[in-house]
């Protein structure tokens, strides 16, 4: 598999967001990684987050997947909301939905395809220590809608 552009910039992405996890917790800003599946392309993804505080309840999410496909890159940036319907505990469960921008890339001419996309999403996560393991899943709404699975961990 070739390592493209747009897979290069993502990658580099990912590591300034690991970078930044040492010290994101202690000014309340949370950093994760998740890996799954999108329905659309039948393929696994990985991607990195951030997770804000807005209010008592209500998080920012901004995030970035890229899903491994043959022959090109799959490479999605989200700003996902969250609301915790049940704030305190040892699970939370929560809903929410965010736009995103969808770039698929195929190798060869240029061909790419870039999609604003609407996402609604439902997760659970669990207290664990210092990090919070969670299951999340999405409903991608564009041209094609498509769907994912994660299972990522927060720190």
């Amino acid at each position: 598999m070739r390592l493209s552009r747009l897979g290069g910039m993502t990658l580099l992405v990912l590591l300034g967001l690991f970078g930044v996890s040492g010290s994101a917790s202690a000014d309340g800003v949370d950093v994760g990684i998740r890996g799954g599946f999108y329905t659309d392309v039948d393929e696994p993804f990985i991607g990195a987050e951030l997770l804000f505080g807005v209010t008592h309840r209500i998080y920012f999410n901004p995030n970035v997947e890229y899903v491994f496909i043959e022959n090109g890159s799959y490479l999605t940036v989200n700003a996902d909301f969250h609301y915790d319907l049940i704030p305190e505990g040892p699970t939370y469960f929560w809903l929410g939905a965010g736009l995103g921008l969808a770039r698929i890339d195929p190798e060869g001419d240029d061909n790419s395809n870039s999609d604003l996309v609407g996402n609604f999403l439902a997760g659970v996560g669990f207290k664990a220590g210092g990090s919070v393991p969670y299951i999340q899943g999405k409903i991608i709404v564009k041209d094609d809608t498509a769907a994912s699975i994660a299972v990522g961990i927060r720190f």
